[in-house]
């Protein structure tokens, strides 16, 4: 069965994937939920949107290439 991705990422899961301790994650989750605020989106402490997450740390912003 194919494992489905959270919608929602806790500060284990933001530190595992940023290689960083939980303590600097529940920094970026509050950052993160600051900016979800400011687009009208409703926030959870200690939890933050896994497209937000993704778009925030991993899409490139414009037409620059990451891959070079």
């Amino acid at each position: 069965m194919k494992e489905v991705e959270p919608r929602l990422l806790g500060a284990a899961e933001v530190a595992g994937r940023l290689g960083i301790c939980r303590t600097r994650a529940y920094g970026i989750i509050r950052d993160l939920n600051g900016e979800m605020q400011t687009r009208g989106c409703k926030v959870i402490a200690g939890r933050v949107s896994n497209e937000i997450f993704e778009e925030t740390y991993f899409k490139p912003k414009g037409d620059s290439r990451h891959d070079r």
